[in-house]
């Protein structure tokens, strides 16, 4: 009998043991998340900790950055921007995204002078990645939201593709940053040991994602005004830590002044709207009623979309790229959402994933990351392109539900995973237990304690 019990417990025992694995397994797929304590450290810290823990991630991190920048830039460009752009846009940077900076160079074997494509990295060539939407390289894409009686979620929902210029080095270090503050966390949706911010939220819900609305030119240029030049993607990220609501953050961006001309996509727990800046002037919010020029008419209820031109009537028409023009049709075509049917996020995310139009989808492949986001849970669903590059056939928002479950949020996804494990762990303390016990118990007593 004995061995029977003990057949039919070791049998359990790998059944529980294979629900342990499967529950660490549900990542499978999914890019690394790194959380950052900050609460109580200096911004050199703060940088270190994010230097080491992408290091330990990415031994040859310096490597695959550079690899990236040489498929960037030419020579000439890269010198021209080191030593006329760079300068210009470090100057206004705040010293504590400086000491930042400084910190994950610190943490990495940095060359002192390097150029692209030699394998090494240097401290200007990190700054640069860093810059790099405030260097010529937009960040361009689709965005959608719905709120009010045209979302079906509880409370506003946002999409947006990020379409950007990459290569298989910078696909392979996609990334989600997780600093964890006194008062709030920012999730930053990037790339491992990058500091500033393209698109990210915080624990209050608010969601801000930068566009590119510069119109189409050959040649990459770069307006320098005489002073106050602010660095977008370090704006977006001072924002974050410091607003909890659309328009606390859009007062806080819309004086600033920009290199490049640009749409800022905005959403917290009651609205989504949009910021667009012209370079050299003051950025205006455009809301989903506000008047457009009239051949971009938009008349969709509490629905907004945006594309990488202009399209309030107050701004100069920049909205002429072909690409640009057809994929506002689209999202036109598609934004058919109502109090009668309200967007859901399949509904956003089937129409991030939209490849009507060939050469024109919303979904194409340059399309780096495409993500939904409910500011009302602070739910993010991510898709991030392969190193390959080739998108699969069936490409999937994957769940990011547990970023800020250190803030004490109740996810459901997160307990479970968690729960089962130590489940598991305890029946097998359990199971153990017993055994000990008929072991003990089914012995013929010793000769020391038999019976007289």
């Amino acid at each position: 009998m004995r061995k029977h019990l003990y057949r039919c417990m070791t049998h359990l025992l790998a059944f529980l043991l294979s629900l342990n694995t499967v529950a660490v397994a549900d990542d499978d797929g999914k890019i690394p998340v790194m959380r950052i304590d900050a609460t109580e450290h200096p911004p050199l810290q703060t940088g270190l900790e994010t230097g080491r823990q992408a290091k330990a991630l990415f031994p040859d991190i310096e490597r695959r950055y550079d690899a990236h920048l040489a498929a960037l830039f030419s020579p000439a460009a890269f010198d021209e921007t080191v030593h006329k752009y760079l300068p210009a846009i470090l100057a206004q940077l705040e010293p504590e995204y400086q000491e930042e900076l400084k910190g994950v160079a610190g943490a990495w074997s940095l060359a002192r002078d390097s150029t692209p494509g030699d394998g090494q990295l240097s401290l200007d060539e990190y700054r640069i990645l860093n810059l790099l939407p405030d260097l010529g390289f937009a960040p361009n894409g689709s965005g959608f939201g719905a709120f009010g009686k045209a979302s079906a979620e509880n409370g506003p929902i946002v999409g947006r593709n990020l379409d950007w210029n990459s290569s298989p080095e910078l696909r392979s270090l996609q990334a989600i940053t997780v600093y964890e503050y006194d008062d709030r966390s920012i999730v930053n949706i990037g790339f491992a040991g990058i500091v500033s911010v393209m698109s990210g939220f915080n624990s209050q819900g608010l969601f801000l994602s930068l566009f590119g609305a510069e119109p189409y030119s050959p040649y990459r240029s770069v307006n320098m005004p005489d002073k106050g030049l602010s660095s977008s993607v370090f704006e977006l990220r001072r924002a974050l830590e410091k607003s909890s609501s659309v328009t606390r953050a859009s007062a806080d961006l819309q004086y600033k002044t920009y290199s490049f001309s640009n749409n800022i996509l905005m959403a917290d727990k009651r609205s989504v709207q949009v910021l667009e800046y012209p370079a050299g002037g003051i950025a205006q919010i455009r809301l989903w009623s506000s008047p457009l020029r009239t051949n971009r008419q938009w008349e969709k209820p509490q629905q907004i979309a945006l594309v990488d031109c202009h399209l309030l009537a107050t701004l100069p028409d920049n909205c002429k790229d072909a690409n640009d023009v057809v994929r506002w049709q689209r999202l036109r075509t598609l934004a058919g959402f109502s109090a009668t049917q309200p967007a859901n996020g399949n509904a956003i995310s089937a129409l991030l994933f939209d490849t009507s139009n060939r050469s024109y989808e919303i979904f194409n492949d340059e399309t780096l990351q495409s993500m939904v986001f409910l500011p009302a849970d602070n739910s993010l669903y991510l898709y991030t392109a392969p190193v390959s590059g080739k998108a699969p056939l069936a490409p999937v928002h994957q769940p990011y539900l547990d970023l800020l479950a250190q803030n004490g949020e109740s996810l459901d996804n997160g307990s479970k995973g968690i729960s089962s494990i130590w489940l598991a762990w305890l029946a097998i303390l359990l199971l153990l237990g017993i055994t000990v016990w008929v072991s003990l118990h089914s012995r013929p007593p010793s000769d020391g304690f038999r019976d007289g």
